[in-house]
């Protein structure tokens, strides 16, 4: 853990089923201002953002739906000159991560000069953007309390990200029955990816107490109720159990920071168009396994919060418990088992270790000291045994 805490945090959070009736009176409180919502094809089409726009009717709103999955610098640039040339002041971003992590970057892109690639890092954005209000329709990142945001690099077929305080959401609008319409997979996805999220930043050598508390409510949430929200997705218990998990995963990796599953996940995605939460799930109990020597009890920490039976073991044997309930887990969700399984070849080992190595935000918080050989077995470890 830090000698040093520091907990960040958004300003304002509205929680709870039918929280999307609170749009109207949550855009009023940024007085008249005209809007831009930021969201993908699917939520158009699946009638969600249509929902948002009934909410907003009788005030200035413009559409942006070109949101892809895993967005890039381009998309980002073409959101923010939508918002300067249309002249909005207030942004609304609506969907998942990508929608999310889209709306945040516009946010400070159409009020900083210069090009995305001079943001990517910790603290280089200047000056606060347009005021956003960010509302999920995944349980999985937790993008709308955090001040992350991840974004694809094309041309160097990787991912990286911007952290500053001015990608923090004004305001959280969390309504679970969004996520009821959500398939089995993208709930197993998301929901995985929650659980890296929280796993990572309990582990993390920037934890504190906040996040400690947090990561561990959400580990439990989201041990209790991913396979019901995968199996019986119209359980609205679960989902609002499962969108709370992926709050406090935020809350928790926005201030711990994550570790190695995502500095190899971030390469996986970028050079092979795994999505996010799978390439996490994948590597996650590969990166555990490896870490366990350097973080023994946290690790049986993990256990414990996802219903293992650890008071009789030792710690290192409560440690690799956590390992198998994630395993059990994943497998119970339908998570593929091996990175054979997302057809990325063993060819591909040496670089994505090398990408790994340039990801020091997830580098330094990392239980285990990070060297080229440790990602190369890790990544070994996480393909099918060779005949």
């Amino acid at each position: 853990m830090s000698d040093i805490a520091i907990f960040t945090a958004i300003q304002r959070l509205v929680h709870g089923s039918g929280a999307l009736n609170q749009l109207p009176d949550e855009v009023d409180r940024f007085g008249q201002r005209k809007i831009l919502l930021v969201t993908d094809p699917g939520l158009v089409k699946a009638g969600i953002a249509g929902r948002a726009l009934d909410l907003l009717a009788g005030r200035e709103v413009e559409v942006f739906s070109e949101v892809e999955p895993d967005p890039s610098i381009e998309t980002v640039v073409a959101c923010a000159d939508r918002v300067r040339a249309l002249g909005c002041d207030l942004i609304v971003g609506l969907g998942g991560g990508s929608a999310i992590d889209t709306a945040k970057c516009a946010s400070v892109m159409a009020t900083n000069p210069g090009n995305v690639e001079d943001y990517l890092g910790i603290d280089k954005v200047g000056a606060p953007g347009v005021p956003k209000i960010i509302i999920p329709t995944t349980a999985g990142t937790g993008s709308e309390v955090t001040n992350v945001a991840v974004l694809s690099l094309k041309a160097q077929n990787t991912k990286k990200g911007i952290v500053s305080r001015y990608l923090l959401a004004d305001t959280a609008l969390l309504d679970p029955e969004l996520t009821l319409g959500l398939p089995a997979s993208v709930t197993a996805a998301t929901g995985m990816d929650a659980l890296t999220h929280a796993i990572e930043a309990y582990v993390s050598r920037f934890a504190q107490p906040m996040t400690d508390d947090f990561a561990l409510k959400a580990i439990r949430l989201i041990g209790e109720n991913l396979r019901t929200a995968v199996h019986n997705g119209q359980n609205i218990g679960a989902r609002e159990a499962m969108l709370t998990a992926s709050l406090y995963a935020g809350y928790a990796f926005g201030s711990a920071a994550t570790g190695m599953v995502h500095g190899l996940a971030m390469p996986l995605g970028g050079q092979f168009n795994i999505p996010h939460g799978i390439a996490n799930a994948v590597l996650l109990p590969h990166v555990m396994r490896w870490n366990l020597v350097a973080a023994l009890p946290r690790y049986r920490d993990v256990a414990a919060a996802l219903g293992e039976t650890v008071a009789h073991l030792s710690v290192r044997e409560g440690a690799e418990r956590a390992v198998l309930a994630v395993e059990a887990l994943s497998r119970d969700v339908g998570i593929p088992v091996h990175l054979d399984d997302l057809a990325v070849p063993r060819s591909a080992m040496d670089a994505l270790a090398r990408d790994g190595l340039t990801n020091f935000r997830q580098i330094r918080p990392n239980p285990r000291d990070v060297t080229y050989e440790g990602l190369m077995d890790i990544l070994g470890r996480a393909f099918k045994p060779e005949a």
